[in-house]
């Protein structure tokens, strides 16, 4: 009996702890953030919105990341092909697969490199200080 509960309490500790406590900090935070407000405007200050600051997305990190999952899906589907009609990758499908999804990772890193590698320093510094 007492076996059956152990991945019941498992899945509960896992998900249910990390969301109560993420509840718990959250509305400390609101009630801390209202009280120090409130306090300031009893002291007659008026307290400035604080306006949600809008993140530009860094351009390089996107393009790292298409590069990189382009290159991860066509690993991934040369693998599978290479062990679906190549005779080497019969009965070592899942070597086949995992080495052409690290060759073609390790490809996509490269042009990622040779890409970024091309964009000169002065543009990158005055992106930097755009944002």
């Amino acid at each position: 009996m007492w076996a059956d509960l152990i991945p019941a309490l498992a899945i509960t500790c896992t998900i249910g702890l990390p969301v109560v406590a993420g509840w718990v900090l959250g509305l400390q935070w609101i009630k801390s953030r209202n009280a120090e407000r409130m306090g300031l405007i009893n002291q007659g200050i008026i307290p400035p919105d604080s306006p949600r600051k809008k993140s530009d997305p860094n351009r390089l990190v996107s393009l790292r990341n298409g590069i990189v999952l382009i290159a991860l899906g066509i690993g991934i589907m040369v693998g599978f092909l290479c062990s679906e009609y190549l005779v080497i990758g019969r009965g070592n499908e899942f070597w086949m697969t995992g080495a052409s999804i690290v060759f073609f990772l390790g490809i996509g890193y490269l042009v990622y490199f040779l890409v970024v590698q091309k964009i000169p320093v002065s543009r990158l510094k005055e992106e930097a200080e755009q944002e």
